[in-house]
């Protein structure tokens, strides 16, 4: 009877590893199809622009079916949030490198100007934040939990060690200071010479107007 009841045991804890190699392997080949899909996304996505690219034109470029595109995206507007999210953590390394320089007012004030125009590299930004598609835009960014988390794990860190330095303001809700400072980069790169026409100006308005409810009040 023991016998009987130990190899039950086995078959299931067997099967349940099979189940779970299984589970791991479906789950590796997900990841490199989707992987594989916003590759082919981006080219045409800055060939046709953001308004007018097609859930067909990245399956003919994938080599894949519709069908399985939107297996791993829901349509246009997820895939082209998907792509700025890929692209704010390429840029993270970058912004993780350069925050690493001694904590003061001026260098996080760079910390934002040199976002800003990292963003105005990216030929998706370009062409999502033509004046004529903004609206839409801001609604998929401000609505996207994913665009948010990428900006929080950037952020956040720095936040934490401009806290510690005495530079942020120890009561600063972190989440709601990155949401604050996303919306502000989103306007400015909407409307780049409307309230900074030079990139000293902009420093000084970031400084003064967009910076200044974070920091510690001298």
């Amino acid at each position: 009877m023991k016998a009987a009841i130990g190899q039950v045991t086995e078959s299931v804890v067997v099967g349940r590893r099979f189940e779970t190699m299984g589970q791991h392997v479906a789950s590796s080949a997900d990841a490199v199809t989707r992987a594989r899909i916003l590759e082919a996304a981006r080219p045409v996505v800055e060939r046709f622009t953001v308004a007018k690219f097609s859930i067909e034109d990245v399956a003919r470029a994938a080599g894949i079916a519709r069908q399985t595109v939107y297996k791993y995206f829901s349509g246009r507007d997820d895939l082209v949030m998907a792509l700025f999210v890929q692209q704010l953590k390429e840029m993270a390394s970058q912004f993780a490198e350069r925050a690493k320089a001694e904590p003061s007012i001026d260098q996080l004030v760079q910390l934002f100007v040199e976002e800003l125009e990292a963003g105005r590299e990216f030929v998706l930004f370009e062409a999502a934040l033509d004046p004529v598609h903004a609206p839409k835009m801001a609604e998929l960014v401000f609505s996207s939990s994913e665009i948010f988390e990428a900006r929080n794990e950037a952020w956040f860190p720095v936040l934490e060690r401009y806290a510690e330095a005495g530079i942020v303001a120890s009561n600063v809700d972190f989440a709601a200071a990155v949401r604050w400072m996303t919306y502000q980069a989103f306007w400015i790169l909407v409307h780049p010479t409307v309230l900074a026409p030079d990139r000293e100006t902009l420093l000084v308005y970031v400084r003064d107007y967009i910076l200044c409810p974070l920091l510690v009040q001298r």
